[in-house]
């Protein structure tokens, strides 16, 4: 490594390289690059990566499940420190004054705030010329677009919240995608205090579903899984009913329910777990009228068949929900905030590696052993 650093002119120096995890092959080992570090444009920040966890998207793209741009840096529940800041960039989306060591998050897209989408249908993640860090190559300068790094370049379409002092980096950097996709998914459900809601899923959307619904006031909050460590894990977070489903068949799925709503079936439910086949049981459980809010099947190929004619009798709706809104992370992060004493949101991070060992990290993250995986570039 050359030892030379470039002066930003910032009070600090930085290396003239940055260490990276690249993604060259779905289906094989992430492998160690580096990059150059050069100043931010302007409306750019240059962050210093604190931590980033492993969202389930990331695991997929390695795999090869999901679609991904080679070479890649995958990673986008991120949390970082201002190393340098563009011309022009004086506040977060808050209105919180930014300045060089602000701990920072940011929404995993970049937009252009001015197209169809953007503009007229409030549809930010759909932006007609979105960029999304961790989804994007990392070929073209800057390079560094994604957490498994040690920087990374934020670019002017991009919402940066400031991280209060309150949370630390492993409780804050979930917010940036698993939270934050959950809050637009309570919201689209339209989920109201006393109401019933099934989460199918134990995993890190399921708890922050399960977390949010006891804070909005759900009387009846039930999650299924079948992983009984991930059902024991969820109670903490203000589930009222626990299922293992991993022995019980549909109908005694839908029945047990029933009995949970007094016969009449949930308000809503969100599939955070990923499985197709969760979809028709979902809306088997919903009540009349109720809504489904399809999360976790974000992946090609994740068919499911279902009768029309009960969507129809019963007056049920299906939502899709993928990403978020920039208000979305900062309800997720004021959340965090707010009730960071009657929720044990640190024990989501189960496990912690360097990004040396992000491999294994991957395999740690793919296993279903951890809630949530962290990974520290140092």
């Amino acid at each position: 490594m050359n030892n030379k650093a470039i002066d930003l002119g910032l009070r600090e120096t930085f290396p003239e390289t940055a260490a990276a995890a690249v993604l060259v092959k779905p289906g094989r080992h992430l492998e160690p690059r580096r990059f150059p570090l050069v100043a931010p444009p302007e409306n750019g920040i240059l962050v210093k990566i604190n931590c980033c966890t492993i969202c389930g998207s990331d695991v997929h793209s390695w795999q090869g499940r999901r679609p991904s741009p080679v070479p890649g840096i995958l990673g986008h529940e991120i949390v970082g420190t201002i190393a340098a800041l563009g011309k022009g960039i004086t506040h977060d989306c808050g209105g919180r004054p930014l300045r060089v060591g602000s701990r920072i998050t940011w929404t995993l897209i970049d937009v252009c705030h001015n197209c169809w989408f953007c503009r007229e249908q409030i549809l930010v993640m759909k932006c007609r010329y979105l960029k999304k860090y961790g989804h994007q190559s990392c070929e073209p300068p800057p390079h560094l677009n994604g957490g498994f790094a040690e920087y990374c370049y934020l670019t002017s379409g991009t919402r940066v919240v400031r991280i209060p002092d309150e949370l630390s980096d492993e409780v804050a950097a979930p917010a940036n995608c698993a939270l934050a996709t959950v809050v637009a998914g309570l919201e689209a459900a339209g989920i109201k205090p006393l109401g019933t809601v099934l989460i199918q899923g134990a995993g890190a959307l399921g708890i922050y579903a399960a977390a949010l619904a006891r804070h909005i006031g759900c009387r009846c909050i039930i999650v299924t899984d079948i992983r009984e460590h991930r059902l024991a894990f969820v109670k903490a977070f203000g589930a009222t009913e626990i299922l293992n489903v991993a022995q019980m068949g549909d109908r005694d799925i839908v029945a047990a329910i029933r009995d949970f709503t007094d016969g009449l079936g949930v308000d809503a439910c969100l599939e955070v777990a990923g499985k197709p086949g969760l979809i028709p049981l979902g809306l088997k459980c919903l009540r009349i009228g109720g809504t489904l809010v399809e999360i976790g099947n974000s992946f090609p190929r994740a068919d499911f068949t279902y009768d029309a004619s009960d969507i129809i009798w019963r007056r049920l709706t299906l939502k899709g929900i993928h990403n978020y809104h920039a208000n979305h992370l900062q309800q997720g992060i004021d959340f965090l905030k707010m009730r960071r004493t009657r929720f044990p949101f640190k024990d989501i991070v189960t496990h912690r590696y360097r990004l040396d060992q992000i491999n294994q990290a991957m395999q740690t993250a793919a296993s279903g052993e951890a809630i949530r995986v962290a990974v520290f570039p140092g």
